[in-house]
């Protein structure tokens, strides 16, 4: 049976809030003094598209930081399973009669991603490797995907997980998969609070993709899908200050209907 998490180190709510507020205001400062122009890792030489037209001014400070990617923990080095094509819900890859299929991305991600999905996957269970295990283990043989649902796992103890390919469709949203960025917080945030180091590394990580991928809004999982209270009271308390860092506008407004 699933456990909560090991209060590694609590919070009272008012500690938690006054957390939240701080991580909006150092995302802010990084900003001052930034260099025009963006530096991360990856090729980003092509030009990038024009920006979302309800875009807000704010979000524009994103593209002044100079990013590092996080550190991510490969899926061989937390043994992740491989992805199972024969799947009963995601069954062989997508194509004009398989809609539901598997689906790579072709081309610039950058012309695909427009909004990062927040969630917590409620499950944990001993520690946060174990934990990916886990959801990957119950996505595969409950929910009947090919792989994990999520494209990025956020520990408890500040790690970052790779999960499903940034260039594969996510299954992490219903009707709202083709576009977003799925990254799940590890814990039950209904109940227990996510610890400083696991708000820290997200901050990081969504700041990172926002540039990476010319991302325009942070949305809860609750608000694609109303059946849901993900990512839990006590997260969502953080999302405006998630999106405040990133530069990001908070809501569903930057997804596009999939025209392919």
């Amino acid at each position: 049976m699933p456990r909560s998490a090991p209060p590694a180190r609590r919070l009272s709510r008012r500690d938690f809030l006054g957390l939240a507020g701080m991580t909006a205001i150092a995302g802010a400062l990084t900003c001052v003094g930034a260099s025009l122009g963006y530096l991360v890792a990856d090729d980003l030489s092509r030009p990038r598209r024009a920006p979302f037209p309800t875009q807000p001014p704010a979000a524009l400070s994103a593209y002044a930081k100079q990013i590092d990617r996080p550190g991510i923990l490969e899926r061989r080095d937390w043994g992740a399973r491989e992805p199972d094509h024969s799947a009963e819900n995601e069954s062989g890859f997508y194509g004009p009669d398989n809609r539901e299929g598997w689906r790579v991305y072709e081309g610039d991600l950058r012309a695909v991603y427009r909004t990062v999905v927040v969630h917590h996957s409620v499950l944990y269970e001993i520690d946060d490797s174990t934990t990916m295990r886990a959801i990957q283990q119950q996505h595969l043989e409950l929910r009947g995907w090919a792989d994990i649902a999520y494209h990025f796992g956020v520990g408890r103890n500040g790690q970052v997980f790779a999960g499903r390919p940034l260039n594969v469709r996510g299954t992490h949203v219903a009707g709202f998969n083709t576009g977003s960025v799925g990254v799940v917080f590890l814990g039950d945030f209904s109940q227990d609070l996510p610890t400083p180091a696991q708000l820290e590394i997200g901050r990081r990580l969504i700041d990172w993709l926002t540039l990476r991928l010319e991302l325009t809004h942070l949305a809860g999982h609750g608000d694609f899908n109303s059946d849901t209270d993900c990512p839990g009271q006590y997260l969502r308390v953080a999302l405006s200050a998630l999106a405040q860092s990133a530069g990001l506008a908070l809501g569903t407004g930057g997804y596009l209907p999939d025209s392919a």
